[in-house]
């Protein structure tokens, strides 16, 4: 099969490599891009914002379903493929608050698929494939996408972090993260990598150091960056009403 073609799961190396040259510059260029998109949307009328958000939202739908159309025709669809990494849940609360935005998705938005993101393009699991690649250039864009929508919000301060929303995320977690390994169990997957982490990434010491207790040590991972996403907003709040007094 055409390099060009092959899926990110078949890949087999020795690919671009994580945090080499070309994935620096893949990463520059992406901020290019998303720098690009967050201007145009915070200089846009209120008004147009809106068609804004829910264009970036069916591009991300889209891309999804061309990487699915490419891996069916090819034969090389797994159940794996299916969305349910964070980043594939990420498509869905996208699509959701760009049509029916809510106080839930922002605050999932925020706490989730943004940092999920970030650490996707910061430590792909698409490195072993070649560069020139319909699957990697996939992932990359729709992960600019996922982290441009939210900042167009942040930054238009349109979304504002507020640390007593995530109780709404914890209820959706609860609900989806158990269901998530079930499917782990079932289709031998590995669905927020609750089975092993992407190598190179944060998750990887967690695995080493906590061992069996691999998902105890992702938990207080993930309330270590909500300490880092959310202080900083509180504090900032904290420091508005010390000003009024």
């Amino acid at each position: 099969m055409n390099y060009f073609f092959i899926s990110n799961d078949f890949a087999t190396g020795p690919g671009f490599g994580m945090f080499s040259p070309t994935h620096l510059l893949t990463l520059l260029f992406l901020a290019f891009v998303g720098f690009f998109i967050i201007r145009n949307y915070v200089k846009s009328e209120r008004s147009n914002r809106k068609t804004i958000r829910r264009t970036i939202a069916v591009i991300i739908v889209s891309l999804e379903v061309i990487k699915d159309i490419a891996l069916l025709s090819t034969g090389q669809f797994t159940l794996g493929n299916f969305p349910f990494q964070l980043c594939g849940l990420g498509i869905f609360f996208v699509l959701w608050d760009a049509f029916k935005p809510t106080r839930t998705s922002q605050a999932l938005l925020y706490s989730l698929t943004l940092p999920g993101a970030l650490m996707a393009e910061l430590t792909p699991d698409w490195v072993t494939n070649h560069f020139i690649n319909l699957f990697v250039w996939q992932s990359f864009l729709i992960h600019c996408l996922l982290i441009s929508y939210v900042l167009c919000q942040l930054i238009s301060r349109e979304l504002l972090p507020d640390f007593r929303e995530l109780r709404l995320v914890l209820g959706v977690m609860v609900v989806i993260v158990p269901i998530v390994w079930v499917l782990n169990q079932l289709w031998a997957t590995n669905f927020f990598f609750l089975e092993i982490p992407v190598a190179g990434s944060p998750l990887m010491p967690v695995h080493d150091i906590f061992g069996n207790f691999y998902i105890l040590g992702m938990i207080l991972l993930v309330l270590l960056f909500w300490m880092v996403m959310y202080l900083p907003w509180e504090l900032a709040k904290t420091m508005r009403k010390a000003s009024k007094i």
